[in-house]
């Protein structure tokens, strides 16, 4: 997860405070980090056909503390900085608290986390212990480094459980093939179920340096969920349909249109220990004309698409891609000859709505707002493309603001922050909600 498709995939957490935190708060907060959930290291498997294994981590970064005022209009220059190169999870280095005063008043911290070490839900409720009485999780439950005998024995059992979804894979595949052969002489008019690629607005492509637009908007809670009833929807679909709208805007779809949308769903426990836990729904969205700010045919589709995946849940149904099992017994030299991964999808709209109370609260202070994303670090235009473009946007809940991340992977027809912020103000307004830009 953190080297396995070129660029590291690092969660970061932003907390827009009005009023400064103390430094011995955060770093009491660090340490309770330290102790915590985070607080774990990947080790390789005695046996090349396991996977690596997680053990309790000991060591962690400093907290960064900036002793100048950050001007308010750099925070996401800031917050760039802060995906720095020192994590490690194979060193146990995965995360790392950082806080800066703004100029204005007020501080923005971040916490950045390799999605290897934790995915969003697991970074929420990392948050939550380290701002609790109990913070500390015990180091045999994260793991422990096993002597070569119980390394061996460890790895047999999980060679063994590992194999059952790679078999039950490669007997759906084989059986998929037969059906296709069987059917390829039958009449085909019936289709195969594919949708019909979007159609893309031609421009050149193009050259020189690049970096993918980074945008951070802070909506009105009220008004968006106001819109939201007004037009049939919910605030996910609102969400979604935003997205689908700055899609079109931005020329990578055209009204009449289907785009796939990739939704992740978290079924987290609380008492969960785990790093990741999340699913990804696949779910294909209309693209409307402008004028139509209708959500009743998203929010139907994205139902049929929560159903169906509940379904085959149930079912115990593969995944139609390569299991992880596989993937993760692979050496790492393969896996990285392996052809990017792409299933078609404009890109993920990750909505973790209303946070709770004990992770909006840092230090005592409530944040204004708190803003999620993850990020390809170092992503380039060469590395967009091989994803096929899109755009990935993250939303988050607090009592007054609904407040949406964007990253667009899209080098020709996202070319800029300020290009892309424009398109979003424009469809922000087409449903009349009050923001405002980080």
């Amino acid at each position: 997860m953190h080297h396995g498709i070129g660029n590291p995939v690092v969660n970061q957490f932003l907390w827009l405070l009005d009023t400064a935190v103390s430094g011995d708060d955060l770093e009491k907060l660090r340490t309770n980090l330290s102790r915590g959930l985070l607080a774990r290291r990947v080790e390789p498997p005695t046996l090349p056909t396991a996977r690596h294994r997680w053990v309790a981590s000991t060591v962690s970064l400093p907290l960064e503390l900036a002793t100048s005022p950050l001007p308010s209009d750099t925070v996401l220059c800031w917050a760039e900085q802060r995906v720095i190169d020192d994590l490690d999870p194979e060193a146990g280095i995965g995360w790392q608290l950082a806080a800066a005063p703004l100029s204005g008043g007020g501080m923005v911290v971040s916490l950045v986390c390799s999605h290897m070490v934790a995915d969003g839900a697991a970074m929420v409720e990392a948050i939550r212990r380290a701002n609790s009485d109990n913070s500390r999780v015990d180091a045999r439950d994260l793991g422990t480094s096993p002597s070569l005998f119980g390394g061996i024995v460890e790895d047999l059992g999980d060679t063994v459980g590992e194999a059952k979804p790679i078999l039950q894979w490669v007997a759906e595949k084989v059986v998929a093939t037969a059906t296709s052969v069987f059917s390829s002489g039958q009449d085909s008019a019936s289709g195969s179920g594919q949708i019909d690629p979007p159609r893309r607005q031609n421009v050149d492509q193009a050259s020189g340096p690049w970096s993918p637009p980074y945008v951070v908007v802070e909506c009105s809670a009220a008004e968006w969920h106001a819109a939201a009833a007004e037009w049939g929807g919910t605030s996910n679909s609102l969400f979604i349909g935003v997205m689908t709208a700055i899609s079109e805007a931005l020329g990578r779809a055209m009204p009449g249109d289907e785009l796939r949308r990739a939704l992740p769903y978290s079924d987290r426990d609380p008492l969960d220990i785990d790093s990741n836990s999340t699913k990804i729904i696949p779910v294909r969205v209309p693209v409307s004309d402008r004028q139509d700010r209708d959500l009743t045919r998203i929010r139907k589709a994205s139902k049929a698409a929560f159903t169906d995946f509940t379904a085959r849940q149930k079912a115990g149904t593969a995944s139609p891609t390569v299991p992880l099992p596989l993937i993760q017994m692979l050496p790492d030299v393969v896996v990285a000859r392996l052809p990017m991964p792409t299933d078609g999808a404009e890109g993920l709209c990750s909505n973790l709505g209303q946070l709770p109370e004990d992770f909006i609260t840092i230090g005592g202070v409530r944040a204004r707002s708190v803003a999620a994303r993850a990020t390809f670090a170092g992503a380039d235009a060469a590395f967009a493309r091989t994803l096929g473009g899109g755009s990935t946007a993250w939303a988050t809940e607090t009592d007054e603001a609904i407040t949406i991340t964007l990253h667009g992977m899209d080098p020709d027809r996202m070319v800029t922050d300020s290009a892309v912020r424009d398109v979003v103000a424009d469809v922000l307004q087409r449903w009349k909600i009050s923001h405002r830009f980080w």
